[in-house]
């Protein structure tokens, strides 16, 4: 119930931020990281590297996906840190689920057009 209310109490002072300039949000106020989840069709088509897609040359193509959006890309799920690499045990890595690009960033419109950078890679993995 606290976590709903807290939500509830963020999205009400985003929307003051948005319609009026001069409010000044409380001293304690953290804008909530937006966040999306992009699967990785790696089911259907097995033998394609998506993460070397993903990630590029020396991690290049990350870095500049994540430049132009202002984001941050990781790619977590089943099969997304290599067998006998250390974990750190504070970090979720999210292994329970399936193979997935989490996106976070400071605003829901970045955040939500990052996925039109993916769709080129995914197209020519199956072409």
């Amino acid at each position: 119930m606290k976590d709903k209310l807290l939500e509830r109490r963020s999205t009400l002072i985003e929307e003051l931020i948005k319609t009026d300039h001069t409010y000044r949000p409380p001293a304690d106020y953290r804008p909530a990281k937006k966040h999306r989840k992009v699967f990785i069709p790696q089911k259907d088509y097995p033998g394609y590297n998506f993460i070397g897609l993903i990630i590029g040359p020396r991690g290049n193509t990350q870095k500049r996906m994540q430049k132009e959006t202002n984001t941050k890309i990781a790619i977590r799920g089943k099969g997304s840190v290599k067998e006998g690499a250390s974990r750190d045990p504070k970090y979720d890595y999210g292994e329970d689920e399936e193979l997935h690009v989490l996106i976070t960033g400071d605003k829901q419109e970045d955040v939500s057009r990052l996925p039109l950078h993916f769709a080129p890679c995914f197209v020519n993995a199956v072409l």
